[in-house]
């Protein structure tokens, strides 16, 4: 594992100082990416999406888009493999138990080599707690230890992940992916306005499958149209598609479409400029 402090170390190398603000008092925002072929994955997509959620803490980056998508093509060649990417940004300011008054960010970045092992019988779960109310917390806040998720990933077991439901009863996310339904040849995944983070691999997705002539709806979802789907299938940065099989121990989905669009993403993917400037 390789770790940029302003510096590349390594993993023994690296060390957490006991009054890290973002350790006691939180604030820490991230993001997650990856290669293909050893070339960052949609890096200004994750770049401005990070900035997104530092707005809302008061933060800034002292960071450049170049310099930022520099120093993790450095990192990914110092590891000379497929890289999985945790980019953190940790507060730097004045915090107390009565002050909370930030200044910058730091970057931090954890490099690793990217693991993709085959997937075997892909089941999910809805979860029983809630999403958090975008009122309180918003959808597209990327930090740290966000209680619902932490709640909600508590009763995961062997489940492949745990789908959130809203304030409303509405199906919005799993704990880190999208989801997306399809019933007769119909695409339908939660819209924007039903509380989800807006996924880049879901970006993507979108348009592979209106290439495709797809028919795609962006909507609110209810839980029954989750229930009486004929396919599931998940996005997320480190897999891409996912197709699941079962949901709740009980109903079980066809894969035979979602099979057909994982196939098809990587190299759909890597013909899309915006994800590789």
């Amino acid at each position: 594992m390789l770790v940029w402090r302003k510096a590349w170390l390594t993993e023994a190398e690296t060390k957490l100082d006991i009054d890290e603000p973002g350790f006691l008092y939180g604030g820490v925002a991230y993001e997650t990416l990856r290669t293909y072929d050893m070339k960052l994955f949609a890096p200004k997509y994750h770049y401005e999406r990070l900035l997104n959620t530092l707005s809302y803490l008061g933060l800034e980056l002292p960071l450049d888009y170049p310099t930022f998508r520099r120093i993790l093509e450095e990192g990914v060649q110092k590891l000379g493999k497929e890289a999985s990417i945790r980019v953190i940004v940790v507060p730097r300011g004045r915090f107390s138990a009565f002050e909370y008054s930030p200044e910058h960010g730091e970057l931090i970045v954890y490099m690793r080599e990217l693991k993709v092992e085959p997937l075997g019988y892909v089941k999910i779960k809805v979860s029983n707690v809630r999403k958090i109310d975008p009122l309180s917390t918003p959808a597209d806040l990327k930090v740290a230890g966000r209680t619902d998720i932490l709640l909600a990933k508590r009763s995961k077991g062997d489940a492949y992940d745990v789908i959130m439901i809203g304030n409303r009863g509405q199906v919005c996310e799993g704990t880190f992916t999208n989801v997306f339904l399809v019933k007769k040849d119909r695409l339908i995944t939660p819209s924007v306005e039903s509380g989800i983070l807006p996924g880049i691999t879901r970006l993507n997705t979108l348009r592979l499958c209106r290439t495709l002539g797809m028919t795609v709806e962006e909507r609110w979802v209810e839980l029954a149209e989750l229930y009486g789907a004929d396919e599931v299938f998940l996005t997320h940065t480190s897999r891409g598609i996912v197709p699941v099989n079962e949901i709740d121990e009980w109903k079980r989905y066809e894969t035979r479409i979602g099979q057909f669009l994982a196939s098809r993403f990587e190299e759909f993917i890597k013909t899309v400029k915006e994800n590789w400037e």
